[in-house]
């Protein structure tokens, strides 16, 4: 009978013993495959530093053989230059209407004539209008550096006062503008200065005039300070008179707010008040004492301290010597107390303009003080410049 072949596998026939041996050659493996692991970070940095370098390497410009001409790429734009001073042509429009600047060529608008006189900050000349010659005017010149910030700002200060106050006894900025490095400022023409009134003259004015000139100072004092300016410079010069009268303060180059610690010592130094000097904190009555100083001015024709011209010498009068007085003439009473008044060394008990106004007002009205009227001025002033155009 046949024999059926059995079908049950069977297991591969193994040595006696420890016959399960080790895999050598996959345990390498599984090794090797976890040190590569470990690696795999620093190689794909190492391969993106070299992908990177081939880029920046792709961007630069390829190399030119000699002989071959590139094609040339346009050059590019150049930047617009910026206008001369425009940062302060820009505080200039800030702080003035649009009325008040003058948008030509002021060379070509105005002709100039003659020198009238100097500020704080620039030289003063007489000029007219092309279009109409009767059109008279005074344009002060200051020269503009980029540099000289402190000078803009008394330069600003003194077109906000004048462009934007506005008042008959403060004179009054017609235009302004930049041209040729310089600031043109057009004012109105006054026909001269007091200071020019007693340079003309062979003695000091009156009482009636010292006093009609005084009171309409202290209306633009009392404006001014109303407005938180003090002036600093109070004296003859900077108070110009007009033809039919008129008494204007002018030249507002020192001016400087009074919401601010003011102790810097500006101004003229015959004319400054003992906190000045010493560089104190001061207030806006340090223009009392100046206006005192110039009502001696206008009668005796010099100030007071006329005979000294070291500044150091000025300064050692006012602190330690003899109190301001009248040295050439004999006023009455009554101005002689209202200029002792104005000229209290205590700037505590000095008083303020307004009040000195009131009270000159009051003594004119009871006939005490004299005053005169304001055609008597201008026929003074139409008299010592009978030939003024």
């Amino acid at each position: 009978m046949p024999v059926t072949p059995c079908t049950t596998k069977k297991a591969p026939w193994r040595a006696p013993g420890n016959w399960q041996m080790p895999d050598i050659i996959k345990q390498n493996w599984e090794k090797r495959q976890i040190e590569l692991a470990k690696q795999k970070p620093v190689a794909t940095a190492i391969i993106n530093e070299v992908k990177r370098h081939i880029i920046q390497h792709k961007k630069k410009k390829p190399w030119i053989p000699v002989g071959v001409t590139p094609d040339i790429l346009p050059l590019p734009p150049v930047p617009k230059a910026q206008k001369p001073h425009a940062e302060f042509e820009a505080k200039l429009r800030k702080i003035l209407p649009s009325s008040k600047i003058l948008q030509r060529n002021p060379r070509e608008h105005y002709m100039a004539h003659d020198k009238v006189g100097s500020g704080a900050n620039g030289a003063v000349i007489r000029a007219s209008v092309r279009s109409s010659r009767k059109v008279q005017v005074a344009i002060k010149r200051c020269r503009i550096e980029d540099h000289d910030t402190n000078h803009h700002a008394f330069i600003l200060r003194e077109l906000r006062i004048m462009g934007c106050m506005t008042h008959p006894n403060l004179i009054q900025l017609r235009e302004a503008c930049l041209a040729d490095d310089h600031l043109w400022m057009c004012m109105e023409l006054m026909a001269c200065s007091v200071f020019g009134l007693l340079y003309n003259t062979t003695i000091g004015l009156s009482e009636a005039y010292t006093v009609r000139i005084a009171k309409e100072c202290l209306e633009g004092l009392v404006y001014l300070h109303s407005k938180n300016y003090m002036h600093r410079d109070i004296k003859c010069e900077n108070i110009l008179l007009g033809r039919d009268g008129q008494v204007k303060l002018a030249d507002f180059g020192l001016a400087t707010p009074l919401n601010r610690i003011n102790q810097a010592r500006l101004g003229t130094a015959k004319w400054m008040a003992p906190e000045v000097v010493m560089e104190q904190p001061y207030l806006e009555n340090v223009d009392v004492w100046s206006l005192a100083i110039t009502i001696i001015e206008m009668m005796d024709r010099v100030p007071p301290l006329y005979y000294l011209e070291e500044n150091r010498e000025i300064y050692g009068e006012i602190l330690y010597g003899n109190p301001p007085k009248f040295n050439f003439t004999v006023p009455s009473s009554s101005i002689t107390d209202i200029v002792n008044w104005m000229l209290n060394p205590d700037s505590q008990r000095r008083p303020g303009a307004r009040l000195v106004l009131v009270r000159v007002k009051l003594l004119i009205q009871m006939g005490v003080l004299q005053c005169a009227n304001q055609q008597d001025l201008a026929n003074l002033v139409c008299h010592v410049f009978p030939d003024h155009e």
